[in-house]
């Protein structure tokens, strides 16, 4: 078997493959960082672009169609169709040596008052006489407060106890999760404990290290979810989870990465990873199935239903995660295939469930999924946003990266924008793409239906200058943002439109039937919440200018709240009676399906106009 040398760029990153495997696959085997593919490595979406150096090789059809001939020649290629035939130098475009540009990392708006769920015992123990022969562990048992702790005592605790006991002159430190001893140490540790609060989205996954005991944070980590190569949105990760081979693949992608993130914040604090006892998990529906290795595939077609909605604990063992040896995963709640509990977390960080005036919690990501809270009183959704906002099915959309435009303004009868990174621009992200729609949107050059105007309409309202920017592609109608050469520009074309219309429309169209379920007005909304790593950085104007925030609602009453998932995945890990309340909180959710919804289609058409039919 021909085995060749592969080296990726910038990461200077070397691995060796057998002859036939595709980039993207050799990638895999580097652990470096190729754009996701929305299409799910088929080839069809044109995102994995590299640039192979000194490769003459014959491109596919695909290829063909997706890159132009200028660039095909100078050995840009698809990462997801180039097979390895040679020996290669291949560079990735866009790159940042693997870690976020701007990674959201949230803090509570409070601090998080502690009540442990792990708890320490430091015990003196009598050692035995002649004259009392007690158990080493009934020794143990006595001086402990609570006589339930010594239910369901785990056998290898009991195997390594005299042992322990006799060489610490009788001194250890008894370990307890939700009343239950899970270890048992030498010597004095009771002040000594950690957990990490991980957020697993579906595009980046965030850990950060706290002291179970005092809640300080210690440290953080993030990366993106490497899983993104196999699609940017869920249904394409569950099509492909199909086969227990790629479930595993799936799992072990995400594991490792969580594995990666506890290695950062370990190296960065100092501690020992003995010292982590506990993991707190939040996430989609799908992300939590794939974590676990659930069967994924029931949520993708009617009636979507999921094989776990229940939050539960593991042991961390079982599931491959490196702390602790008798360490704990416990993962909150879902309600339902495309409400999970990510945006459960959302609630409990945010106090939603507490309000009596209408409230709104919103997290747009691949799935928006919505909360509409009163007088305790919850109503959720989940409205189908597709990866648009992130970058995904836009021509030139990209992550909140290095080279991508994050904001988009007028002024002087100019366009501006602003490139993450000071350089120059690839393409823009979620934020900039919004904002560039909202500012052609104002201008008159997308009217009210979402159509591009063409440049000789577009003259009389805005002159020869941004008029000329409105360009024929082999697609139909774009509008040229920046032109860096002959060969590189940026721009919005009308499909880019098209996919932003699909988004916001559900997202409005899910909010009015919540509204309209409550017997409410959307006026009534005091509090309307933007969550999540795309939320927190959109600029409430545009968001509202397109569609995203009602008209109705005023933007005095939006409110950023931060990465609420998280902040959940914290309050989890810190307070022991946070399971009790998301289980109450969830029983007390109704969930609206809006598909099976007779209004949705009336609602999501009207939603997906601009300007006077948005409200």
């Amino acid at each position: 078997m021909l085995i060749f040398k592969i080296k990726f760029l910038p990461h200077n990153v070397e691995v060796f493959v057998p002859a036939g495997t595709s980039v993207v696959e050799a990638a895999d085997l580097a652990k470096v960082d190729i754009e996701p593919t929305p299409c799910g490595r088929r080839g069809t979406c044109g995102k994995c672009l590299i640039l192979c150096h000194d490769y003459s090789g014959i491109p596919t059809i695909v290829e063909k169609e997706k890159i132009d001939d200028t660039k095909l020649d100078q050995g840009w290629r698809l990462a997801c169709q180039t097979a390895i035939l040679q020996d290669m130098v291949i560079e990735v475009p866009g790159q940042t040596e693997g870690k976020l540009i701007k990674a959201l990392l949230s803090r509570p708006k409070t601090a998080i008052e502690v009540l442990p769920t792990v708890i320490k015992y430091f015990l003196k123990v009598a050692p035995p006489t002649m004259t009392d022969q007690r158990a080493d562990w009934d020794r143990v048992e006595d001086l402990l407060p609570d006589p339930e702790l010594q239910q369901e005592l785990d056998l290898t605790i009991l195997r390594k106890l005299p042992e322990l006991m006799r060489n610490n002159n009788f001194e250890l430190t008894v370990v307890t999760y939700r009343g239950k001893v899970i270890s048992v140490e030498a010597g004095d540790t009771a002040t000594v404990g950690y957990g990490c609060a991980i957020d697993i989205g579906t595009t980046t996954v965030i850990c950060s290290l706290h002291d179970l005991f005092t809640g300080q944070e210690i440290t953080v980590a993030s990366a993106f979810n490497p899983q993104r190569t196999y699609g940017a949105d869920v249904l394409s990760r569950i099509d492909f989870s199909q086969t227990d081979d790629n479930l595993k693949k799936l799992q072990t992608l995400i594991i490792d990465q969580v594995n990666t993130l506890i290695d950062q914040v370990i190296s960065q604090s100092g501690i020992n990873r003995s010292d982590i006892y506990l993991i707190s998990v939040v996430g989609n529906t799908t992300m939590q199935h794939l974590f676990l290795r659930l069967p994924a595939k029931y949520i993708a077609t009617p009636p979507f239903v999921g094989a776990l909605y229940a939050g539960l604990s593991f042991d961390s063992v079982d599931l491959g995660i490196k702390i602790n040896d008798s360490g704990k995963v416990t993962l909150l709640p879902n309600v339902a295939g495309y409400v999970g509990a990510d945006i459960v977390a959302g609630v409990l960080a945010t106090n939603a469930y507490k309000y009596d005036a209408p409230c709104i919690l919103i997290d747009v990501g691949t799935n928006a999924e919505i909360i509409l809270a009163a007088h305790g009183i919850l109503y959720a959704c989940s409205a189908a946003a597709g990866p648009a906002f992130e970058g995904a099915n836009i021509c030139y959309g990209m992550r909140a990266e290095k080279g991508a435009i994050d904001r988009v303004w007028q002024e002087d009868g100019k366009l501006h924008y602003h490139v993450i990174g000071e350089v120059p621009a690839l393409g823009f992200c979620g934020s900039g793409l919004v904002d560039v729609i909202a500012v052609l949107i104002n201008i008159g050059i997308i009217d009210f239906s979402g159509r591009l105007l063409t440049s000789e309409e577009a003259v009389p309202i805005v002159g020869d200058i941004l008029a000329g920017c409105l360009q024929e592609n082999d697609d139909g109608l774009e509008f040229v943002i920046v032109k860096n050469s002959d060969f590189q520009k940026v721009s919005l074309t009308q499909r880019d439109i098209r996919q932003v219309q699909l988004a916001k429309g559900a997202i409005l169209a899910g909010i009015r039937i919540m509204v309209k379920e409550m017997s409410i007005k959307l006026e009534d909304i005091e509090l309307f919440n933007l969550a999540g790593s795309f939320g927190n950085v959109l600029n409430k104007k545009s968001a509202q200018v397109i569609g995203l925030i009602p008209k109705a609602v005023p933007l005095s009453k939006v409110e950023y709240a931060g990465n609420s998932a998280h902040v959940g995945a914290q309050i989890n890990l810190l307070r022991a009676d946070s399971e009790e309340i998301v289980n109450s909180l969830v029983k007390n959710i109704r969930y609206i399906e809006l598909s099976d919804r007779s209004d949705f289609t009336e609602e999501f058409t009207n939603a997906m106009f601009f300007g006077e039919c948005e409200d």
